[in-house]
């Protein structure tokens, strides 16, 4: 290797025959931290995307870990990165090392949801190309390496393959007072409390300014320590 060989950004390293010279090393392991720092950033984008979207759930909107966000109004729907400016959208972010396995109840409809982990992988699909088609029934979300409990007819196992997810849904039924009976109908609640489940509370933005970008700087890394 000759001088000039280098990058750019390695353009002041020197050469002592076909190694940098010692006093030159700094520049090097300089430019290899700031390529691991560009890498660890592309690589935790989907996952920072959801945590911040989480952040905003629970920090902007009050909402907790047995709640849904109805995304119904324009405005609500403006600081999601993927939305159309027609179609409702009813989610959140649920931890199952808090909850432990989940249970997700659909009403029989036109629905069409899923789930995924926070790297933004789906690991079920719910509603109408589900495994219920539409009927209605209890799916049950397994954290990874748990046994998946016994359940009996109308009850559904998916098999979480993180402990952070996110469950969403949208109704597909252009009658908007058919819609809304829809998203009151959904429960969520732990597995555990499946005899005396709580009714699930549905959060509107309320026309709450929110993005859910990832953050900028350093509140980037701040959010992936975080999740």
């Amino acid at each position: 290797m000759v001088d000039g060989a280098f990058p750019r950004r390695l353009e002041n390293v020197r050469m002592d025959g076909e190694l940098p010279r010692r006093e030159d090393l700094p520049l090097i392991f300089d430019e290899l931290d700031y390529q691991l720092a560009c890498q660890a950033y592309l690589w935790a984008l989907p996952l920072v995307s959801y945590a911040q979207w989480k952040t905003q759930h629970y920090d902007v909107f009050g909402a907790t870990g047995s709640d849904l966000v109805h995304y119904l109004s324009y405005q609500d729907r403006l600081g999601l990165i993927t939305a159309n400016a027609t179609t409702p959208y009813i989610l959140n972010f649920f931890d199952l090392s808090e909850t432990g396995p989940l249970v997700v109840e659909l009403p029989p409809g036109p629905t069409a949801g899923g789930m995924s982990d926070f790297w933004q992988r789906e690991f079920a699909v719910l509603g109408e190309m589900g495994p219920d088609a539409g009927r209605g029934g209890k799916h049950v979300v397994v954290p990874p390496g748990e046994a998946a409990p016994e359940v009996g007819d109308g009850w559904y196992v998916q098999h979480a393959t993180v402990l952070n997810i996110m469950f969403g849904f949208r109704t597909l039924d252009p009658n908007q007072e058919r819609a809304q009976l829809l998203v009151d109908a959904v429960r969520i609640y732990p597995y555990a409390e499946r005899d005396h489940p709580e009714p699930t509370r549905i959060v509107s933005p309320d026309g709450r300014s929110w993005t859910g970008d990832q953050p900028h700087g350093l509140d980037y890394w701040v959010r992936l320590h975080d999740i």
